[in-house]
């Protein structure tokens, strides 16, 4: 298992995701939210995607701090190769053609675009990634007490089946791909900024050992910590989404229960129970206007926001993730002869 989140990871699904247009109602507000961060030029990245196809080469970098440095000297064989049929599928934009032909200045040019993809689309949202996939690690080691690694295997996605010696996988990758492991081993890596894609990849490690990238499975939505003007401390007090959910209120006015509940991303009887928490509380109030309830601050509400601000920040509390319990006698790590195959699949 991943000891936390990788960096390179989330950066590749969630341009996949974004690429694609595949994504849960829980990512909606941070789809919402790089709009106004991201960088224009971040569509020359989305040209390295396939909408069954993942570049290998941005998800297995081994060091995630300096993104651009560790981007631009990623690129090997398989890289090019991976580019190249991809430019059989469809015709490449400028820098997808620039790195399949190992030019210099492309390289570059993709080690600036990641580093400012990163800053702004992942670096605002990591401190609840990290807790997201730690919570998410932290169930599946529970599971693997209870049914060992084969129980861990089968509720990483759907369609996961395991027949000694080898490990099936759905992936959104086209044709079959057979990895022998050889005894390696397999890192199981959780990813938040994704929806459905696995990512079969060999990392760039001393010991060679490949890595299975699969989504983490969220049930709260991504949010930056600026987003709504809360802090570590009224989140502690107050919850995530409920403190999001004043912060909300009290940025963008009088709003309806469906208005915040589009804006929190989540559905509106959930919204609607956080708003009355918070109106029962006196920090908001509600009135029903005709068919709707329209929900404002109070000064009450805005003296805790005011008195919250200048409180340092800390990394959210983790939530716990629901999963499949499906036991398995066998454990199927450590052995020279395991297998994973990746039978041809389209993406969920």
């Amino acid at each position: 298992m991943a000891t936390g989140a990788d960096m390179s990871s989330e950066l590749s699904f969630s341009l996949w995701a974004l690429m694609t247009g595949r994504h849960s109602a829980w990512l909606d507000g941070w789809r919402h939210g790089i709009r106004a961060r991201r960088d224009t030029r971040t569509v020359m990245l989305l040209d390295l995607f396939g909408p069954h196809a993942l570049p290998e080469f941005l998800a297995v970098l081994p060091d995630r701090r300096d993104t651009a440095a560790e981007t631009a000297q990623s690129l090997d064989a398989r890289a090019t190769g991976y580019l190249h049929d991809l430019g059989r599928a469809r015709r490449l934009g400028p820098l997808a053609r620039g790195l399949a032909g190992r030019d210099r200045r492309s390289r570059i040019l993709l080690g600036e675009l990641t580093a400012e993809y990163q800053a702004a689309a992942i670096t605002p949202y990591w401190g609840q990634i990290a807790s997201l996939v730690q919570a998410d690690l932290r169930r599946r080691d529970e599971v693997r007490r209870a049914y060992g690694i084969g129980g861990v295997l089968a509720s990483l996605v759907p369609g996961v089946r395991w027949e000694p010696p080898v490990l099936t996988v759905p992936q959104c990758g086209d044709g079959v791909c057979e990895h022998r492991l050889g005894g390696r081993g397999l890192l199981l890596q959780p990813a938040v900024l994704g929806f459905g894609a696995v990512c079969f990849a060999g990392h760039d490690t001393p010991d060679g050992r490949p890595a299975l990238i699969f989504p983490a499975e969220v049930a709260t939505p991504l949010l930056a910590d600026d987003d709504t003007g809360t802090t570590p401390s009224l989140i502690a007090l107050l919850g995530r989404t409920r403190a999001a959910a004043l912060g909300a209120i009290a940025a963008h006015g009088p709003c309806s229960t469906k208005a915040l509940a589009t804006r929190l991303a989540i559905g509106q009887a959930t919204a609607s129970q956080h708003a009355s928490i918070l109106a029962d509380a006196g920090l908001t109030t509600k009135v029903r206007e005709g068919g709707a309830v329209t929900h404002r601050i109070t000064p009450l509400g805005l003296a805790l926001l005011d008195g919250t601000a200048s409180n340092g920040r800390k990394k959210p509390r983790a939530t716990v993730i629901q999963l499949t319990d499906t036991p398995s006698p066998r454990p199927v790590t450590d052995r020279p002869d395991v297998r994973v195959r990746t039978p041809a699949r389209t993406a969920p």
